[in-house]
């Protein structure tokens, strides 16, 4: 049993908690995430294309909603190493049609398809420093030829997430290490994605929320909360 097994039917309490300092509930960052990743899809015409896409690290499968409110027509693939986190994830998505949960080893994708799109929240600072590359390389063959992996981190030179990250006593991140860019951009060149673009995001908390808009100038800027790349595999 995993830490995430034993909250699998709170873990949104925790979340909250965890977040309390932003100003922002969980739902902010969570769609947020979407909202990047659909934009970026309709800039290479694939927001009204039946994709394939895996939600690697799944949780609670709390992204179906998103998914399904920003691309309709895609088809969801959800894993997670919580047997519990997926069950829960079966109940709350269970009247959704094509949509597909299963727990994993936390290597080993259980799927025999490829996929249009990959995307990992917030995953690898839970994986142990020794085994990022292996699952990376895993997450890599299960990408179609052109597709897109986008992997969204927490920044480390962000003051206010260093800050949050250690007076965190959330139980999931209590074993984590945060995962620099430079780090994770090394690690996607290594298992063969050199053609990768990194973005920064989240850079004001809620009572800022009115300078909000104008975060996407400051895309290049490596202070934000989070990070993501958008790396393709050609």
């Amino acid at each position: 049993m995993t830490v995430f097994d034993k909250y699998a039917d709170n873990y949104d309490e925790g979340h909250v908690k965890a977040v309390a300092m932003s100003g922002f509930k969980p739902d902010y960052f969570h769609e947020y995430k979407f909202k990047e990743l659909v934009n970026f899809l309709e800039e290479v015409g694939l927001v009204n294309k039946q994709i394939k896409l895996l939600d690697f690290g799944c949780g609670i499968g709390r992204s179906v909603k998103y998914l399904r409110k920003y691309l309709p027509k895609v088809f969801i693939y959800g894993i997670d190493v919580s047997v519990g986190e997926i069950r829960v994830a079966k109940e709350k998505n269970k009247n959704l049609k094509n949509v597909k949960f299963t727990s994993f080893d936390g290597f080993n994708i259980p799927f025999k398809e490829k996929f249009d799109v990959i995307f990992v929240a917030n995953v690898f600072h839970h994986i142990k420093r020794n085994d990022q590359e292996k699952v990376l390389k895993n997450i890599y063959n299960k990408l179609l030829d052109n597709g897109y992996l986008f992997i969204f981190e927490h920044n480390p030179l962000n003051p206010l997430t260093q800050w949050i990250y250690f007076r965190n006593d959330f139980q999931f991140d209590k074993n984590s290490n945060l995962l620099s860019h430079f780090r994770t951009g090394k690690f996607l060149k290594k298992v063969g994605l050199a053609n990768n673009e990194i973005r920064f995001a989240i850079f004001f908390p809620q009572f800022l929320s009115m300078l909000i808009p104008f975060e996407k100038y400051l895309r290049w800027l490596p202070f934000g909360a989070h990070y993501y790349y958008i790396a393709k595999k050609a």
